[in-house]
């Protein structure tokens, strides 16, 4: 039995380190509800372990981000300065070889980098490697990834996204153990292309710049994080947690710590632009294109009055948006936020800012723009939603987090909220009209649910029903 078939035979429950308990709050598991008496044990902050004395060495990392056609993006983190470099060989053809000096690695930037490798073949595996001070820090069998077509190619494409990780090291661990195992397989096992991090993908709750720092390289110790990052190009916008506190917005001080922080540790082909600061991107890979938005750095409080004033976006990032949708030639465009964009959703949501969203949404359906799907996370359960009957929006996670409870919502097309949750987006562009599927899947329960969405459901001229997909055995306990 391989390793990742050993690791997809246990239950999510098992993946959770012992010392944590199969049971504990802290690894996303709810628990029957305490005698009155009883108090839950408050979280500890996070600290790092402790450097081991010598050369500087590989302490999280080699994750990747943006891999485009002829380009790769990749982030480290070392215990001190140390020259640095990435090399890449072809899996195919390993007398082709392509290596770059990493950016200085000091205390100013926590000790982190992210080289830019240019100069690779599109649709092409290479094989990767790091040295740290002359001194190779990945074993055989080495990771590899596949850059991503030329710009423009139709043919396939699986994406996998979610949020909320968890407030400690091993919520999610059952996630990126189960999701690392299955990015090596095929489609039918789940595997996937690249993975979306829709935000809440640390739960800092503070701008503090090293708090936030600590936060970050924490998460990336995860074992099967680390495998899943060093195969997979990864993007990540913010939502509340990773940003500030609960339900922050752009009058949080210190939010431009937090940015810091963010660039440091993301992998993204952009940040914001140079007149407007922010975690917002685009980028296209192969004929879908990706509208990645910064929904708290301009937020207006959620509790301000809907009006001409209140703003999700911002005016400049809305106007942004609106000018590269105009002249994108993508045949599938993907608006992901951190808040969902369905109508009856929290109180930290596009449900606040209703004004904005349906002016946004009238100004796309005059604009005759097709292929619009919605992502979005942060609530803590999966669901699908057919918003004002027109837009599919997947709302994915937890990957770690406590399940919140389904509500009823007459927009809702499908629903989960039991353990450790994602979506797959499944895309064929190479068709006449690009076939669409998504997959909810979870940790420790597999494929909960495969639906196909016509082209027509797509673009609002086809109504969405309901779906009823079977119910598997729980794989996790409910609190009675």
């Amino acid at each position: 039995m391989t390793r990742k078939e050993f690791l997809l035979t246990l239950p999510a429950a098992a993946l959770v380190p012992a010392a944590m308990g199969a049971d504990s709050p802290a690894a996303g598991v709810p628990t029957p509800t305490p005698a009155p008496a009883a108090k839950k044990p408050a979280i500890k902050p996070l600290k790092l372990p402790p450097i081991q004395p010598g050369a500087p060495y590989l302490q999280a990392g080699p994750q990747l981000g943006h891999v485009s056609h002829d380009t790769a993006l990749l982030w480290v983190r070392a215990t001190a300065a140390a020259p640095w470099k990435v090399r890449l060989t072809e899996a195919m053809q390993p007398e082709a070889m392509v290596e770059v000096d990493g950016p200085e690695l000091s205390a100013s930037v926590g000790f982190t980098g992210i080289a830019k490798i240019t100069g690779l073949k599109p649709s092409t595996r290479y094989l990767l490697q790091v040295t740290l001070g002359g001194i190779a820090q990945l074993a055989a069998p080495l990771p590899s990834f596949t850059t991503a077509p030329m710009q423009g190619t139709s043919g396939r494409m699986r994406i996998a996204l979610g949020s909320c990780v968890g407030e400690t090291i091993a919520s999610a661990a059952p996630a990126w153990a189960e999701m690392a195992a299955r990015r090596e397989m095929g489609p039918e096992e789940g595997s996937f292309d690249l993975l979306l991090m829709l935000g809440d993908n640390h739960y800092a709750n503070s701008t503090q710049l090293e708090k936030q720092r600590v936060y970050y390289t924490a998460h990336r110790f995860s074992a099967g994080w680390r495998d899943l990052a060093a195969r997979t190009p990864i993007y990540a916008i913010w939502d509340d947690h990773d940003f500030g506190p609960d339900n922050s917005d752009g009058t949080e001080k210190g939010k431009e710590n937090s940015l810091v922080a963010f660039k440091e540790y993301w992998a993204n082909p952009a940040y914001g632009e140079p007149d407007n600061p922010g975690c917002y991107f685009t980028f296209t890979r192969g004929d879908v294109q990706f509208f990645m938005l910064d929904c708290r750095y301009y937020r207006s409080p959620d509790k301000a009055p809907d009006g001409p004033d209140k703003t999700m976006l911002g005016e400049k990032q809305l106007a942004w948006l609106k000018r590269e949708l105009a002249v994108s030639k993508a045949r599938v465009k993907l608006l992901a936020t951190g808040s969902e964009w369905e109508t009856y959703s929290s109180d930290d949501s596009w449900k606040m800012y209703l004004r904005e969203r349906n002016e946004f949404f009238d100004w796309m359906e005059e604009q005759k723009l097709e292929g619009i799907i919605l992502l979005s996370g942060d609530r803590h359960f999966s669901s699908a939603y057919h918003v004002r009957g027109h837009f599919l929006e997947l709302s994915g996670g937890p990957f770690g987090s406590t399940n919140a409870a389904l509500r009823p919502n007459p927009e809702r097309i499908t629903g989960w909220d039991e353990g450790r949750l994602w979506f797959v987006l499944d895309l064929d562009t190479s068709k006449a009209e690009p076939a669409v599927v998504y997959e909810l899947w979870q940790a420790g329960g597999s494929l909960l649910e495969r639906r196909e969405v016509s082209w027509a459901q797509i673009n609002g001229h086809e109504k969405m029903e309901p779906s009823k997909p079977p119910k598997p055995p729980r794989v996790e306990a409910k609190k009675a």
